[in-house]
């Protein structure tokens, strides 16, 4: 009876590590989105530098690359994925230009 119920504890131990494993990784998925799509916004009304800080600020300790090719601003971000060691979460996001937009 110890030995089952041992097992079953660990089993169950590890079954929340591993939901709780996945939970930080959404919710870090979800950061990685809305930084990319605040770093395209921001970029495509102040420019790039302006939305490269936003999406930084969005995202902290995401590497955030935004670059700017004619009339669009493409921003992407990549970030580790918490609690899933060795995983990289990224996202991209494309704006359009802004009329009388500073570059």
């Amino acid at each position: 009876m110890t030995v089952e119920a041992a097992l079953g504890i660990a089993s169950l131990v590890t079954v929340l590590v591993i939901v709780a494993a996945g939970a930080a990784a959404a919710l870090t998925q979800i950061r990685v989105v809305d930084a990319a799509r605040e770093a395209a916004r921001v970029a495509a009304m102040s420019g790039v530098g302006q939305g490269r800080a936003a999406g930084e600020a969005a995202a902290p300790g995401a590497d955030v690359t935004v670059a700017s090719g004619g009339a669009h601003v493409t921003a992407q971000v990549v970030a580790p994925a918490r609690g899933l060691p060795g995983v990289q979460l990224s996202a991209r996001a494309v704006a359009r230009v802004e009329p009388g937009a500073q570059g």
